[in-house]
C-alpha cells in the first residue's frame, strides 16, 4: 500500500485539475480569448525590424598580389584583416548615415577618426532607425572572398538603402586603398631600383679603378692578363732598341760635325775623316767585344744591339766619305778643274750635317717619349698584374658581387615596369575586383519579432491567463461539487451520495445559461481567431495584411456613402 499511495496522489491531482476545466471550462475560455486576443492586439504595436542582405565577390589579382607581397612591404593582406570594420566600422556607418541623409555632413570629418560629438550624432541617428550593420564570410580563399552584408531596421527601405550605402562606400574605400598600395609600392620598387643601380655603379667603379687604362680586360682572365703584359714589355723592348739606334746616329752625326768643325780645309780633311771615323768604329767593336766575351751580353740585347746601330751609321758614313774622296781625287785629274773650293763645300758638309742632326735628335725626343710612356704602362701593369696573381680571389668576389648586383637589379626593373604597365591599364579593376552575386532587396517580412514566436508567446499569455481566472474562480467559490470535497471537509467517509433532480427551474437556468453562454463564446473566439490572424498575417504576409487594410479603409467609406478616403489603418 505504501507503493501506491505517491501514484494514488498523482492521480487524485491529476483527476482535480481535470475536475477543474470540466467545470470551469466557459469560464477558462473567456479568460483565453480575452488575454490572447488582447496579447495578439498588442503584438501589433511591437517594434518590427526590416533586414536587406547582398552578397558580393571581392577578386585579388594573383599575378599583383604575388608581385607585391613577395617584393614589398604593402600587402593586399591587410585589406582582407580590416574588411569587416572597413564596412560596419564607424567611419563606413557614418559616410552610408551622410548617404542616407539621417546625419550632417558636418559632424564627419574628411580625415582622422570622428569627433565624440560626431560618435553621439552618429549613435543617436542610428538608434532612431534602428540601424544595424553585421558582415559574414561565406567563402574565404587567398584571392576569392565572397561577402555577405546584412542591415537591419525600422524601416524597409532604409535597410535595402543602407546596405548598398555600406557596399559601394567600402568597394569605393578598397579602390582608394589599393591605388595608394599601388603608389607606395611604386615608390618602393623605385626606391629599391635607386639603390641597386648606386650599389652596382660603386662596385663596377671599384672594379675597374685599377684597370681604367687597361681597357678590355677581364680580371678574372689572369692568362689574358699575363699575355697583355708581355705584349706591352714587347713593344716597350721595341721602342727602346729605336731609341737606341736613333741615339747612336745621333752620337755618329754630333762626331761628323765635330770632325768638321776641328778639321782645316783642303785635300786633306776627307782623309782625316775617314781616319776619324775609322778609329770611332775601332772603339765601338772593342766595346762591343768586351759586352760581349766580359759581361756575357747576347747579340739581342739592347746594349748590344745600339752598339752595332751605332757602327752601323759610323760605316755608312765612312762609305760617304769615300764617295767624297773619289770625287774629289777625279776633279783634281780632269782638265776642267781650276779653282778648288774647300771653304764653300765644307760649309755645305756642316750643314748637311747639323740638319740631319736635328732632324735625328726630333725622332729621338719622339721615341724617347713614347719609350717613357711604354715603360710606364708596362712598370704600372706589371704592379696590377702582381696584384691580380696575390689577389684574383678578392677580384673575383668583386665581379661575382657586381654580377649578382647587376641581375637583382634587372629583376627590379622588371617589377617595376611590370607594376608600371598595370597601374597605367588600369590599377583599380586589375588590383581588386568586384562582382554583386545578390542584390538587396525590400523584404517585408520583418526579422524580429517572428510569428511564430508571437504566436506562441500569445497563446501562452493566453493559456496563462485561463489558468489564473479558473483558480481565482476555484478559490471564491465555496460550494461543494463532488462526494469527494464533502469527505474532505467533514472528515468522515461518505457512504451514499443522490445525484441531482433536475427541477423545471433548474432546467430553465441550465437553458438560459446557455443562451447566454453560447454567442458570448462564439463571439470572443471570433475576436481571438480575428486578432490571431491579424497578428500572424501582418508577420507573415505583410503585403497582404497591408492591402487588406488598404481595401478595408477604401471600402467602409463607401458602403456608408461618406465618399473619399476617410478610414485609417489599424496598424502603425
Amino acid at each position: 500500500m505504501t507503493h501506491d499511495r505517491p501514484m494514488e496522489d498523482v492521480r487524485n491531482t491529476i483527476g482535480e485539475y481535470a475536475r477543474l476545466v470540466r467545470n470551469r471550462w466557459r469560464p477558462a475560455l473567456v479568460g483565453l480569448a480575452l488575454v490572447a486576443s488582447t496579447a495578439f492586439w498588442c503584438s501589433q504595436w511591437l517594434p518590427r525590424r526590416f533586414a536587406a542582405s547582398t552578397i558580393f565577390e571581392r577578386r585579388d589579382d594573383v599575378v599583383l598580389r604575388n608581385l607585391i607581397s613577395k617584393n614589398s612591404p604593402y600587402s593586399f593582406e591587410s585589406l582582407k584583416s580590416t574588411l569587416v570594420m572597413d564596412m560596419t566600422g564607424s567611419r563606413a556607418m557614418a559616410n552610408a548615415a551622410v548617404t542616407l541623409g539621417i546625419l550632417a555632413p558636418e559632424a564627419v570629418p574628411a580625415e582622422g577618426p570622428l569627433t565624440e560629438a560626431g560618435l553621439r550624432a552618429l549613435d543617436e541617428a542610428l538608434a532612431a532607425h534602428g540601424l544595424r550593420a553585421s558582415v559574414q564570410m561565406l567563402q574565404s580563399t587567398p584571392s576569392l572572398d565572397t561577402i555577405k552584408l546584412t542591415c537591419e531596421a525600422h524601416d524597409p527601405d532604409m535597410a535595402q538603402r543602407c546596405v548598398v550605402a555600406l557596399r559601394d562606400g567600402y568597394i569605393s574605400h578598397t579602390r582608394d586603398r589599393i591605388t595608394d598600395v599601388l603608389r607606395s609600392t611604386r615608390r618602393f620598387f623605385q626606391t629599391e631600383v635607386d639603390r641597386l643601380q648606386q650599389q652596382l655603379s660603386s662596385t663596377n667603379q671599384a672594379l675597374a679603378e685599377p684597370f681604367k687604362d687597361f681597357p678590355g680586360l677581364d680580371p678574372n682572365d689572369t692568362a689574358g692578363a699575363g699575355h697583355r703584359l708581355e705584349v706591352l714589355r714587347s713593344e716597350r723592348e721595341r721602342l727602346l732598341e729605336r731609341k737606341t739606334e736613333l741615339e747612336a746616329q745621333v752620337a755618329v752625326h754630333e762626331q761628323y760635325a765635330a770632325l768638321i768643325a776641328d778639321q782645316p780645309a783642303g785635300a786633306g780633311a776627307t782623309e782625316a775623316f775617314q781616319r776619324s771615323v775609322r778609329a770611332a768604329m775601332a772603339k765601338i767593336d772593342q766595346e762591343m767585344g768586351e759586352a760581349m766575351a766580359l759581361r756575357r751580353m747576347t747579340a739581342e740585347h739592347p746594349e748590344v744591339r745600339g752598339l752595332q746601330a751605332k757602327r752601323a751609321a759610323l760605316s755608312a758614313l765612312l762609305e760617304e766619305l769615300v764617295r767624297q774622296s773619289s770625287a774629289e781625287a777625279l776633279a783634281h785629274a780632269g782638265d776642267g778643274w781650276a779653282v778648288s773650293a774647300p771653304d764653300g763645300e765644307r760649309n755645305a758638309q756642316q750643314l748637311r750635317a747639323k740638319l740631319e742632326l736635328e732632324a735625328l735628335q726630333r725622332q729621338l725626343a719622339a721615341v724617347q717619349a713614347k719609350f717613357e710612356q711604354a715603360d710606364e704602362r708596362v712598370n704600372r701593369f706589371g704592379t696590377l698584374f702582381e696584384r691580380l696573381l696575390k689577389h684574383g680571389a678578392g677580384l673575383r668576389d668583386l665581379t661575382d658581387q657586381a654580377a649578382t648586383q647587376a641581375d637583382t637589379l634587372a629583376t627590379w626593373r622588371e617589377h617595376l615596369l611590370q607594376l608600371d604597365r598595370i597601374m597605367a591599364a588600369d590599377s583599380e579593376q586589375r588590383g581588386t575586383s568586384f562582382a554583386v552575386l545578390e542584390e538587396a532587396k525590400n523584404s517585408d517580412r520583418p526579422v524580429s519579432p517572428r510569428g511564430k514566436a508571437v504566436m506562441a508567446v500569445c497563446t501562452a499569455s493566453g493559456l496563462a491567463g485561463a489558468a489564473l481566472l479558473i483558480g481565482i474562480l476555484e478559490l471564491l467559490d465555496r460550494s461543494f461539487r463532488s462526494a469527494g470535497q464533502v469527505a474532505r471537509a467533514l472528515g468522515i467517509p461518505v457512504l451514499e451520495s443522490i445525484g441531482v433532480i433536475p427541477t423545471p427551474q433548474v432546467r430553465r437556468k441550465r437553458w438560459l445559461c446557455r443562451l447566454l453562454w453560447a454567442p458570448t463564446l462564439t463571439l470572443l473566439l471570433a475576436v481571438l481567431l480575428t486578432t490571431g490572424a491579424l497578428a500572424y498575417f501582418s508577420l507573415e504576409h505583410p503585403r497582404a495584411y497591408d492591402s487588406a487594410l488598404t481595401n478595408l479603409r477604401d471600402a467602409v467609406p463607401r458602403y456608408l456613402g461618406l465618399g473619399g478616403n476617410c478610414g485609417t489603418s489599424v496598424r502603425p
